[in-house]
């Protein structure tokens, strides 16, 4: 088996480019450095210490010569600078930079410089993860570094870097070199990092220490009044600050929001702010954002709509150059039940505590799904409105959800996404600890793929998602027997529902037994019914489907099941348990804090079901590896170099065999294609089909790269007898690796012959993108 090697990590945005969190939680923004940069430069040098200056250029040196050496582009130089800038105006607080050894080099110097005022905010390090990722890019193999042996904070940054750091001290000076390939330890630092600042960033938003209402207004009717009224009549634990700055009250009068103390600007505010909410017309949306900004607000929801986009555009700069998150614009709140908060800062109303979380995109169906969830009692932990997405994501909220401890399922209702290879790495790592359940309209098979991948549960409707939430929430997850099977044991009153009811679990890949009591079954013999197959250890679940005939009360059976069900969890049984009562109004009922989902059609209760029973075979399934075939990267990054277009045929068949790919002119078999194109959203997306077939080519499998051998497994079922299933796996590897290793093929496209005995690539075409 090959070794394993750990796919790049993905930032939230642009790598060279884009907003970044610092450790404490604020906004900044990373760039490359340019020419014209030179007075930003001064000013950040000027504003050092100069031990900071002595540090980084080993003597003293005044700002004008510093500049000169960080800007100045000597002949055939490669050097590589990002700046990092935050405040109004904006200013560089961080800076760092890499200087390959020569053209076409392996190894390179790196260096960096934080503003005295930043240091311990995990500048040195984002700085020094960023370089290296696009500096790996670039086919830079290894770092080297030099530095004062008393600069003790440069040197604590490389070593809880992750990589594998050698250090050699001469005369107080020290070289520090490493490695930059991504490590296990390394990808986890990252991930590390990028969650502690997020969950800084999104601290303010779920425990605001005060809260502002920008725009209330004294008209009942109003938006600014009634969320006033939302938060004080849901008792947020914290002081509520209403905001008028339209307001001119007379010589003598105290302006007053609903009988509380008002203030003309959240600059007049008194006490702490963490959270502002901005009810404002649109004109003056921006301006009350730089007021916040400047109060030193921490985060704001936008409840204002019909924003235009250069409005949008000028908001999030605002949040950005002062530090601030934000959700919306065009958001319907933000609700928080934990009893030591209740944070009601919306439009919402409140809804139960419980241990769901949920988010949406689209406000006025927030409103919906929560009157949905009190309707199936389901008990909501927090809800995000996210509006238009200008900056917090779904990937942000499911990086607090993953280990806030009163979300145990997490609902998301997802119109777009803004970073998809993003959202299914942290999907996987999140859906080991707590279920996603995801509504998304349309249907791509790209998209699907990544939920695949991903180990999301993608519900078809609003409705479908709350019936399994349901079950996810309320009962124990679904065990799965090693072979991967999971048997329901059912017992109804109807043979014709029942029937639907054994179609359905057995649609979902289900195994089903069906214990027909008969027409005039009463409460006697479906708790007798119920209690042998709650016992029973060939059940892994129970499912009752109860129809009303006239002859028993449905409450009364109801009851019966409640015992049964009471007397099964005393004795230690862990099944999943579930009803469909075909009744006119929906029942409820259930043993302590336990609830069990009852459902209005045994189709609703089957795809909820196998819904969660996917997801256990998911979870219950190896993580997948991803293996690192050794290939010859420095010669195959060198095959590439300065060439553009398509690749000749010798060239095409170069790089295969750089990656270990067997080629032959002429093959038997069965035709396969084999296709990787780059998805502008997605990134490089690997798909196989059966060819030169009469209706033309049928696709077998889609995938978003990189695969995991999880991911290549499920790729060639459909193939099995018919070709060497564990050769096309492999193939599917090698290319995923070649894709991920070498960012400029922009297209592949591979035609081959399987058998049995292997496959032959018979032609290959790669296209590369253009040279930047």
């Amino acid at each position: 088996m090959p070794d394993r090697y750990y796919p790049v990590p993905t930032p939230q945005h642009g790598l060279e480019s884009g907003p970044v969190l610092l450790k404490d939680g604020r906004t900044a923004f990373l760039r490359q450095a340019t020419p014209a940069d030179r007075g930003l430069f001064l000013d950040f040098l000027g504003r050092l210490s100069s031990q900071a200056r002595q540090y980084r250029f080993f003597s003293e040196i005044s700002p004008e010569a510093a500049v000169d050496l960080l800007l100045k582009q000597k002949p055939g130089e490669e050097r590589f600078t990002l700046v990092v800038l935050a405040g109004d105006p904006q200013r560089i607080i961080a800076t760092g930079e890499f200087v390959p050894e020569g053209p076409g080099a392996d190894s390179a110097e790196v260096a960096f410089l934080v503003d005295d005022w930043y240091q311990g905010k995990g500048l040195g390090t984002l700085l020094l993860e960023r370089l290296a990722l696009i500096a790996a890019r670039r086919g830079i193999r290894r770092f080297h570094a030099f530095t004062l042996l008393e600069n003790r904070q440069m040197l604590d940054v490389f070593r809880s870097s992750g990589f594998q750091v050698h250090t050699e001290n001469e005369a107080g000076e020290v070289e520090v070199t490493f490695e930059i390939e991504p490590s296990a330890e390394t990808v986890a630092r990252f991930e590390w990092r990028d969650q502690v600042a997020t969950l800084a960033s999104l601290y303010p938003f779920f425990r605001p220490r005060g809260v502002a209402v920008v725009g209330a207004s004294r008209d009942p009717e109003s938006v600014g009044y009634r969320v006033l009224e939302n938060l004080v009549r849901n008792r947020f634990a914290g002081p509520v600050y209403p905001v008028n700055p339209a307001a001119s009250p007379a010589a003598g009068e105290v302006l007053v929001v609903g009988s509380i103390l008002a203030y003309p600007s959240v600059k007049a505010i008194p006490g702490p702010v963490d959270l502002a909410i901005l009810t404002t017309p649109p004109d003056q949306v921006v301006a009350a954002a730089e007021a916040c900004g400047q109060r030193g607000v921490r985060a704001i929801v936008v409840l204002t709509i019909r924003l235009e986009r250069p409005t949008t555009l000028a908001l999030v700069e605002v949040c950005r150059r002062y530090g601030m998150r934000l959700v919306g614009p065009g958001s319907l709140g933000f609700i928080h039940t934990h009893p030591e908060v209740r944070l009601a800062a919306g439009l919402v109303p409140m809804p139960a505590h419980g241990n769901v979380a949920l988010s949406s995109q689209s406000g006025s169906l927030g409103l919906a799904v929560l009157e949905y969830a009190r309707e199936v009692g389901l008990g909501l932990s927090s809800f995000v409105s996210l509006g238009a997405k200008a900056d917090v994501s779904s990937n942000d909220l499911l990086q607090f959800w993953e280990d806030d401890p009163e979300t145990g399922l997490i609902l998301l209702y997802l119109e777009s996404f803004g970073n998809p290879r993003r959202f299914a790495r942290l999907a996987r790592r999140v859906g080991r600890k707590k279920p996603i359940l995801v509504v998304r309209p349309g249907r791509d098979p790209v998209v699907e793929a990544l939920f695949a991948q991903a180990g999301v549960m993608r519900a078809e409707s609003l409705e479908e998602m709350f019936d399994a939430a349901a079950l996810l929430a309320h009962q124990p997850a679904p065990a799965v027997r090693p072979d991967g099977s999971h048997r329901v044991a059912l017992v109804s009153n109807a043979s014709g529902p029942g029937t639907l009811a054994v179609e359905a679990l057995r649609a979902m890949g289900l195994e089903v037994t069906h214990h027909d009591l008969g027409s005039v079954a009463g409460p006697d013999e479906f708790g007798q019914a119920a209690r042998e197959v709650l016992h029973d250890e060939r059940y892994d679940s129970a499912m009752a489907l109860f129809v009303p005939m006239g002859f028993s009360d449905p409450l009364e059976v109801a009851e019966a099941l409640r015992q049964a069900l009471l007397e099964a969890r005393a004795a230690g049984s862990a099944k999943t348990v579930l009803a469909c009562f075909m009744t006119a109004s929906r029942m409820l009922f259930g043993v302590g804090q336990e609830q069990v989902p009852v459902y209005r059609f045994p189709e609703s209760a089957a795809r909820a079901l196998g819904l969660t029973v996917a997801h256990a075979r998911w979870r219950s399934r190896p993580t997948g590896e991803f293996p690192d075939f050794e290939p010859d990267l420095e010669a195959a990054r060198a095959l590439l170099q300065g060439r553009q277009g398509e690749l000749g045929a010798q060239e095409a068949e170069r790089l295969l065999g750089l990656f270990g790919i067997p080629q032959a002119p002429e093959a038997e078999g069965l035709a396969l294609g084999l296709e990787v194109r780059h998805d502008e959203l997605f990134g490089p997306v690997i798909s196989l089909s059966l060819t030169d077939l009469p209706l033309g080519p049928q696709l077998l499998a889609v995938r978003i790269t990189p695969l995991s051998d999880q991911d290549a497994a499920e790729m060639v079922p459909a193939l099995a007898g018919k070709a060497d299933t564990a050769a096309l796996q492999d193939l599917l590897l090698r290319v995923s690796q070649m894709v991920e290793e070498l960012p400029r093929l922009h297209e592949v496209r591979l035609e081959l012959r399987a058998g049995q005995g292997g496959y032959r690539v018979t032609r290959a075409r790669f296209e590369l993108q253009p040279l930047s």
